[in-house]
């Protein structure tokens, strides 16, 4: 992400609503028409809905009140629930915290496997920074039970042993009934 300067500012948009095309499309068109660029994006639809969190620059000349009355009548018309709020320069600047990591979990799906997981990263100060889950349905006329996939990037402290925390983790998999692989997610320099 670009340093903050005098010239540009850095925006955060959430948006929610019923999934349907054009969504990205126009909320793109507005950042493009008022001169913003989009820095870091995450958007998914979950079920009939449709997310989109993202951060964009702007010249520091775009104040909130703008950005509202330019998004409103999008956010009419695609029924969403959309807010903007710009970011401090401390939010900005933060960075990473420790070393990145990729875990993923997948099993038979039941009750706690979210919840018993992230527990053991915060007991642990691991950071999560990204969570993906996805339910599969019941195979038809198979009897088969749904399996459960997450797939997480996370930020383990420096100092936490990592083969330790591993091992611990598909202790806590064992006992949940899933499988977990756990893998370093540090950049390869060529």
């Amino acid at each position: 992400m670009p340093k903050r300067t005098t010239t540009r500012r850095i925006w955060i948009l959430t948006a929610v609503g019923r999934d349907q095309p054009g969504i990205v499309a126009r909320v793109a068109k507005i950042l493009f028409e008022l001169g913003c660029n989009l820095e870091d994006s995450a958007m998914t639809r979950l079920g009939g809905e449709f997310a989109i969190m993202l951060l964009f620059s702007s010249p520091m000349k775009l104040d909130r009140q703008t950005l509202e009355q330019t998004f409103g009548p999008v956010a009419r018309d695609l029924n969403l629930a959309l807010q903007v709020r710009t970011l401090t320069a401390a939010e900005v600047r933060a960075k990473p915290s420790g070393r990145p990591y990729q875990i993923s979990v997948y099993g038979a799906d039941h009750a706690g496997i979210v919840f018993r997981i992230s527990e053991l990263l915060s007991r642990e100060r691991v950071n999560i920074t990204d969570v993906s889950t996805h339910r599969t349905s019941p195979a038809a006329g198979r009897g088969t039970k749904p399996l459960y996939l997450m797939l997480l990037e996370v930020e383990l402290p420096r100092r936490l042993d990592a083969s330790r925390f591993e091992e611990r983790l598909r202790q806590l998999a064992k006992s949940l009934g899933v499988e977990v692989t756990v893998r370093s997610a540090e950049p390869v320099v060529l």
